[in-house]
């Protein structure tokens, strides 16, 4: 999964504002534990949140492409950030951690509740006690926002992205065609292709499979105020 996205990939999120995810993070950390120290980025893409994570946390970072970690691992030169190519359903890198956290609708990749329950008992296994798992995700009103006309569009000065979005409502799947257009050495472009799938979880659904694999929601908050509506979790450790 996005072995071709990777290469656009920072430069499509330049207009995301790091910061203040990092500061969502850090206000759960604080409030459900405070002590926490050793984090791990489960979805890390190309490491920016690690790299500003790192200047006050013990960090890590794992991904499932390896294209993405291939970026991180530039970022993170010089940095003491271990970094592990894995799928975020069954990993495990022989470490236990007080936080882990997945943002930017990485859960939304999944795409069944039993993918669902494999990542919250990997995420358990993988958390110390007391340690807590926070989280975001999408609802369909988002992805109906994103995809009006069941196409998103995005056009800059060296790069275009086109996603052609179909919705599988009989299995309640996102499917996604994405076409990346990359302006070369030749100041040409490559034209890429890549395909992917997306779920809309619900909120019953979540807290069922994190009931079922033993860990306590704490928390669930809206967020309409940092790249559209997202929905907030936190899940803790108590055994």
């Amino acid at each position: 999964m996005y072995k071709n996205f990777s290469k656009v990939y920072d430069k499509f999120m330049e207009v995301c504002d790091y910061d203040e995810w990092i500061e969502i993070l850090e206000r759960h950390i604080k409030e459900n534990n405070p002590e926490g120290k050793k984090i791990l980025d489960l979805g890390c893409g190309t490491g920016k949140n690690l790299l500003k994570l790192s200047e006050k946390y013990e960090c890590s970072g794992l991904d499932l492409s390896e294209e993405m970690l291939k970026r991180a691992k530039i970022r993170l030169k010089g940095k003491n950030v271990p970094l592990f190519l894995g799928d975020m359903r069954a990993f495990d890198t022989g470490e236990k951690y007080d936080i882990i956290f997945s943002f930017f609708d990485t859960v939304n990749h999944l795409t069944s509740t039993e993918d669902l329950m494999d990542l919250f008992n990997s995420v358990r296994n993988s958390l110390n006690k007391g340690g807590i798992y926070v989280f975001d995700v999408v609802d369909r009103e988002f992805m109906d926002k994103m995809f009006a006309n069941d196409v998103y569009a995005d056009n800059r000065k060296d790069f275009a992205v086109i996603w052609e979005h179909f919705y599988d409502e009989e299995e309640n799947i996102d499917q996604i065609e994405a076409t990346y257009f990359v302006k070369n050495k030749n100041r040409t472009f490559d034209r890429l292709t890549e395909y992917y799938e997306k779920r809309i979880f619900t909120e019953n659904e979540i807290f069922n499979c994190s009931k079922n694999a033993q860990l306590s929601l704490v928390k669930y908050e809206k967020n309409d105020k940092i790249a559209g509506k997202r929905f907030f979790y936190v899940l803790k450790n108590e055994n």
